[in-house]
């Protein structure tokens, strides 16, 4: 094992880390490799064989859309950074390679492709062979890692849904397939049509990506943990993970692919950017007598100028990133990141946490 076991005697001491991941198209790779980076300099600190699981660092991992993908891969799916990388570059291969729809068709992109890519990889990493695994993580010894991802039902916009790997006591949702829960999370309405989630032989609701609420999904993950965790476990670090700073959405002249793009999609995902700093920057200040425990990342310059489909182009998401991770700032940040999420011990609750954000959380 690269990491060290958690026994339950200590685990009601263990400080609560929290990973919030923004939506954003194919510039979600950015996000993967400014993760990968954390987890390297984790494995040296401990000085570890192995490249540690993030889902071993961080007790909830919540996401939008892209972010939703990896929240799947990460948490529900339990993989290293290393591992989502290369399915994360397969699946937008399939997807985003091409737009194969009319323009009068609901969604640019074929939702179809998106689910038989995630059967392959669900069917790869789980025991079901044909990828139709629940979300709900069947393993009772899993203790780090829960992960949800946000949806929003299609006639009501007013509360996000949580499609989640773990049990709560209210607002449950259903215990769909999680093929499923990458669909809702990812059906855009200029991108993927919705879909429709139910139990067996209940009604199901239709559901599209929340990123019109919660692009940015960091105060889902605090309501969350709020409730998972309430006063129970110390908090330990909140990390906000983005795809691509909206200064620089857009700025480049539109490529042949772009030129052929429905304008309502392209202006749909600047607007997407533009929300997520908003709350990135709602949050730091609701969290201002949090010091050292919130980090936000999110590429200044280069990503944002990648169009969706351009899944060749994951060599450039990877340069700017790791340009943006050898600023001396960021990679400071960093440092101190590693140094805290190696710590044991902590002081301020998740409950003072989600108190600190309940009255100003935007739903």
């Amino acid at each position: 094992m690269s990491t060290e076991p958690t026994s339950d005697a200590t685990l009601d001491s263990k400080p609560v880390n929290l990973l919030a991941l923004d939506g954003g198209g194919i510039r979600g790779v950015s996000e993967l490799v400014i993760l990968q980076e954390i987890m390297q300099r984790v494995q040296h600190v401990k000085k570890l064989t192995e490249l540690p699981r993030p889902c071993d660092y961080f007790d909830l991992i919540g996401g939008t859309s892209t972010g939703g993908l990896i929240a799947i891969m990460l948490g529900r799916l339990r993989m290293t950074t290393k591992e989502a990388l290369h399915e994360y570059n397969k699946i937008a291969g399939q997807i985003f390679s091409s737009s194969n729809k009319l323009f009068g068709e609901d969604g640019t992109f074929k939702a179809s492709t998106l689910e038989r890519e995630m059967k392959k990889v669900v069917a790869e990493k789980s025991a079901n062979d044909d990828g139709d695994e629940r979300m709900q993580n069947p393993t009772t010894e899993v203790s780090t890692g829960a992960a949800f991802v946000c949806a929003m039902p299609a006639v009501n916009f007013k509360y996000p849904r949580r499609f989640r790997t773990y049990d709560v006591r209210k607002h449950r949702n259903a215990n769909c397939k999680i093929w499923e829960a990458a669909r809702a999370t990812t059906a855009a309405p200029t991108v993927f049509k919705g879909i429709e989630i139910g139990e067996s032989g209940q009604i199901a609701e239709r559901f599209v990506d929340a990123g019109m609420k919660c692009n940015n999904p960091t105060k889902e993950v605090i309501q969350e943990a709020q409730l998972l965790f309430g006063d129970h476990r110390p908090f330990g670090v909140l990390v906000s993970l983005g795809t691509g700073h909206p200064g620089t959405v857009g700025m480049s002249a539109p490529d042949a692919f772009q030129k052929i793009l429905p304008t309502e999609l392209i202006d749909f995902l600047k607007n997407l950017a533009l929300d997520c700093e908003s709350t990135a920057k709602d949050v730091e200040r609701q969290l201002k007598y949090f010091p050292n425990h919130y980090f936000r990342f999110n590429v200044t310059h280069g990503v944002g100028t990648i169009s969706l489909e351009e899944w060749k182009k994951m060599g450039d998401v990877q340069s700017h990133t790791k340009a943006y991770l050898q600023e001396e700032k960021v990679s400071d940040a960093i440092d101190l990141l590693v140094e805290r999420i190696c710590r044991t011990g902590g002081s301020e609750s998740v409950l003072q946490l989600g108190m600190t954000c309940t009255s100003s959380i935007i739903l």
